[in-house]
């Protein structure tokens, strides 16, 4: 995957003239600017588009750009600086919210790289789906028994499965960045991806199903 993130940016300003470090807005003098449809969202924090990212710039980018063109600071003489705004704002808490967090970072660069979304590919690796009925059923088991250790025991081994998937899917979309054997690459993140997808959601039910009665294991 090559390094696109200064390829299309603007030079300059068109209203100021100023260097552009930003394709949706002018840091000198505020003017916004419409984004191309399909803008990548590591253009628009002027980052590489790879999967290791400082996480500290993404945020100080985030609230650079923010400042410029939340709709609340924005110049809202016209109605066109009122519709940019609030399309910007929008677009930029969805590219924000995206590339900050590793799993959604990774699906973003799979999409980017032509990969199969989760609608075209819905497969897991090996034993995925066969341990997650297990611990649906060790779940119902021990919380029909009240039991608490046995479900905080649950609660760890599904968060190891999710840390060794994470593990896996961070490998996946650094080696997206080489073309060798990319397919098979793309393959094999697209099943890591839905597999940490599983483990999310099992993970999400454990504190409803830890309480039993009515009550938590604190209660």
């Amino acid at each position: 995957m090559n390094d696109k993130s200064h390829k299309t940016l603007p030079a300059r300003c068109m209203q100021c003239s100023a260097p552009m470090e930003y394709p949706i807005c002018c840091t000198s003098c505020g003017t916004l600017i419409p984004p191309p449809d399909g803008l990548d969202f590591f253009v628009m924090f002027n980052l590489p588009t790879r999967f290791d990212i400082d996480e500290g710039e993404l945020h100080r980018k985030y609230l650079s750009l923010s400042r410029n063109i939340h709709p609340d600071i924005v110049d809202k003489s016209t109605d066109q600086n009122r519709r940019n705004s609030l399309q910007l704002s929008s677009m930029l808490n969805r590219a924000y919210e995206t590339l900050r967090g590793p799993v959604s970072r990774a699906e973003y660069l799979l999409v980017l790289a032509g990969g199969p979304s989760p609608r075209d590919d819905r497969s897991v690796p090996g034993d995925t789906l066969a341990k997650i009925m297990v611990l649906r059923e060790n779940i119902e088991v021990a919380q029909e028994a009240g039991d608490q250790v046995a479900l905080q025991q649950i609660r760890r081994e599904v968060a190891d499965h999710g840390e060794n998937t994470l593990t896996e899917i961070v490998r996946l979309a650094r080696a997206l960045e080489s073309d060798a054997q990319r397919d098979k690459t793309m393959k094999e993140l697209r099943r890591q991806l839905n597999a940490m997808q599983y483990w999310l959601n099992l993970g999400e039910q454990l504190p409803v199903a830890c309480t039993v009665g009515g009550k938590g294991p604190h209660d």
